[in-house]
């Protein structure tokens, strides 16, 4: 991974929502919905700001001396949005400094930060996939899949 890249939500084929705690996505194309950790969503935020990937940790932690191990979670957490087509690349339009916004960093010392974590699912993906405009049973409305026959 690039740690000079900046990414953005492929807005194209994700649809997502905040909640307090948790981020639900929803990948259009595949069927697949995702939830967040809040560590994850704030990754994600900071992404969807222009953080560079190799600005996160500086964002998140300072300049704390102990985020080594940090720093691969960090990097595995981008891939695996990457990987899982939820983020694309950017093209940067403004610098991201997140001292020159005057911004503290979101865990500094003494602020627990739980691992990232981007759970998949794919139980309700035959429903998501459906085009409720053209298979639709119409006996039974929709989400029931029209049989074709």
């Amino acid at each position: 991974m690039d740690n000079s890249k900046t990414y953005r939500i492929d807005r194209t084929r994700i649809v997502f929502e905040q909640f307090e705690d948790e981020t639900v996505l929803v990948n259009t194309e595949t069927g697949y919905y995702y939830s967040l950790s809040p560590s994850g969503s704030d990754i994600l935020r900071l992404l969807e700001e222009g953080c560079p990937a190799g600005d996160l940790i500086h964002a998140l932690f300072g300049n704390s001396k102990e985020i080594i191990q940090l720093e691969i979670l960090i990097e595995n957490f981008v891939q695996r949005l990457i990987t899982e087509n939820i983020i694309v690349d950017r093209a940067s339009d403004r610098p991201f400094h997140p001292n020159g916004d005057l911004r503290a960093p979101l865990y500094a010392e003494g602020v627990s930060f739980p691992p990232p974590a981007l759970d998949r699912f794919d139980d309700v993906r035959d429903l998501l996939l459906i085009d409720p405009l053209h298979q639709v049973d119409e006996e039974y409305g929709w989400p029931k899949a029209k049989v074709n026959g």
